[in-house]
């Protein structure tokens, strides 16, 4: 670990200890920064990859590092201190196509659903919102995208033990585009790929509590008629019931290994089906593994979405990008409740003027920096590969640079600071690398 400043006094232990509770504090936020850093892995819609990561920030105290994995979760041979890289990887999936189904293609001149028009926000002053996403639910066989049942409700009861707004994505993404006046601590629910077990396990709970949640569906998974995920009814009957579903491309593919023309036949064949068997398109997206580049945004943007979500961590602003929005993922290792409520009461770090700009690297390694529109003091980044210098330009700026060149996949950076009433400032991202 490196840290270097440029214009600014440097920071010692000394200065990190007053107040006596910030490295404390510190402390405990960096190894959560650390647990909820992951995403969808590469290959399949089955599998997550889960890093642990290295801060580039002052040399305080180290936090322990906590390296879980589908097959060992203790993981001994890896290092107890951030710096470690576990992956997870779940076992292979193989779907088994279901007997033809009695779905009924709905004719969009005769017989539309359209979806609920959402109610209006709840009024409040504040201009950001945390997003979690899920996959599946109760499907202990697959623990790297799943959550636990016992799990899933606990999150539940925080969310509804009075301390939260649970509200649609549709409501907090207008708001926000409109400059905010949403409640404190407003929390929206996505669930990707469309599993069976969204709609036997999931819903039955969130239709209890009368939460709303929006669902992304990848056209082709269905289409198919694979009996793990649902079928078009059990879609219907979700919008028939006021759930949003979204978009979530055709083949749930890697959106930036594509040239873009087959990028822009994914949205339209799955436009087209969804307009088929739902008789509207959604307007909002989310890309599939969370990977984007300039030209697949451009795609999504012509394609009529209004926003699009990733799989970066942090909580959305009205300085968020629109196109490539941040979520917290969560599955049934990264689903204590230590972890969700961190999350769940996360505050946006203020940035602007990020490099790169493009989520896809054409640097490698990268030259990761961003502009605090705040003064922020005590930031700790971490990235998911590589050994990192961090320094502060003055009070502003922050720069990244890594040792060496990053592995190909997905790599992510998260960094964080203490913010008002002990609630963490958060800002993630995500860069796909050749």
């Amino acid at each position: 670990m490196k840290f270097e400043t440029k214009g600014q006094r440097s920071s010692s232990v000394t200065d990190l200890l007053s107040p006596g509770s910030m490295l404390r504090g510190m402390v405990f936020g960096m190894s959560f920064a650390v647990g909820l850093t992951f995403g969808v892995g590469q290959g399949s819609a089955q599998s997550v990859e889960t890093e642990t990561t290295a801060p580039a920030t002052m040399p305080v105290a180290e936090p322990s590092a906590q390296s879980d994995s589908a097959a060992d979760p203790d993981m001994s041979a890896q290092s107890a201190v951030p710096g470690a890289t576990a992956s997870e990887t779940a076992a292979p999936e193989v779907p088994q196509p279901e007997a033809p189904a009695v779905d009924q293609a709905v004719d969009p001149a005769a017989d539309p659903i359209v979806a609920e028009k959402p109610a209006a926000a709840p009024a409040g002053d504040a201009t950001s919102a945390v997003v979690f996403m899920y996959h599946r639910f109760g499907e202990d066989e697959y623990p790297s995208t799943n959550i636990k049942i016992d799990q899933f409700k606990e999150h539940i009861a925080e969310l509804t033990s009075g301390g939260y707004t649970v509200m649609g994505l549709p409501q907090i993404v207008t708001a926000i585009e409109n400059g905010g006046g949403l409640p404190d601590r407003t929390i929206g629910i996505t669930i990707d790929d469309a599993y069976r077990s969204v709609y036997e396990q999931a819903w039955p709970i969130f239709k209890a509590h009368n939460m709303p949640f929006t669902v992304f569906v990848s056209t082709q998974q269905i289409d198919d008629g694979f009996s793990n995920y649902m079928t078009w009814d059990m879609v219907r009957d979700l919008v028939k019931a006021g759930v949003t579903i979204g978009g979530h491309s055709q083949h749930h593919s890697h959106l930036p290994d594509l040239d873009i023309a087959a990028v822009k036949a994914e949205l339209d064949h799955s436009a087209k089906r969804f307009k088929e068997e739902l008789g509207f398109v959604p307007d909002i997206f989310a890309y599939p593994y969370g990977e984007a580049n300039a030209d697949v945004i451009s795609a999504v943007k012509e394609a009529g979405y209004k926003a699009a979500f990733g799989q970066q961590s942090g909580a959305m602003s009205t300085e968020s990008d629109f196109m490539y929005l941040p979520r917290f993922a969560l599955n049934e290792h990264y689903g204590a409740m230590d972890r969700f409520k961190l999350a769940a009461n996360s505050l946006p770090l203020r940035v602007s003027d990020v490099t790169p700009g493009d989520y896809t690297l054409t640097r490698n390694p990268p030259a990761f920096g961003f502009t605090l529109k705040e003064p922020t003091a005590n930031i700790a980044c971490y990235p998911s590969d590589g050994d990192a210098t961090m320094s502060r330009l003055g009070d502003e700026r922050v720069e990244i640079r890594l040792d060496g060149p990053v592995a190909s996949g997905r790599w992510r950076i998260n960094c964080t600071a203490m913010g008002p009433d002990s609630r963490w400032q958060w800002f993630g991202m995500l860069y796909t690398v050749p």
